[in-house]
């Protein structure tokens, strides 16, 4: 998969995949979840290199909840310490599971591994290794 592709899933294509035009676009009436990034940060970089420490703003429902790379959240502390004990619950889990053994050709279902020649992630045609558009 491309990075536009990746992009592209990520954003508007994502939303379509859902069945969703409200999603992924920039409109009246649409959902107002948006992600700023560094303008002069380039596609690629930002699908295959950055962290949340890149991203410089961010809205969901039209509401700052990053502003300036700040999270504005109530009571911050307690979220946090909340999630650091259902993520030590979690890793405590699976720590206990052992790695699945693959004896054959096939997965734990019956679909055999292979590879994809390539995914397309654009309606008509094209498959989205081409030029971006947004």
């Amino acid at each position: 998969m491309s990075v536009n592709q990746a992009f592209m899933l990520a954003t508007r294509n994502g939303g379509l995949a859902l069945r969703r035009p409200d999603l992924g676009v920039i409109a009246k009436g649409a959902k107002a979840d948006i992600v700023v990034w560094d303008r002069m940060t380039p596609v690629a970089a930002v699908i295959l290199h950055s962290n949340v420490g890149d991203i410089k703003h961010v809205l969901v429902d039209g509401k700052f909840v990053k502003r300036d790379r700040n999270l504005i959240v109530e009571n911050y502390s307690s979220v946090q310490q909340r999630f650091l004990v259902t993520a030590r619950k979690v890793q405590a889990e699976w720590k206990q599971r052992p790695y699945p053994v693959l004896k054959s050709k096939y997965s734990l279902s019956d679909y055999q591994y292979g590879r994809v020649p390539y995914a397309d992630t654009v309606r008509g045609d094209g498959n989205g290794y081409g030029r971006q558009y947004l």
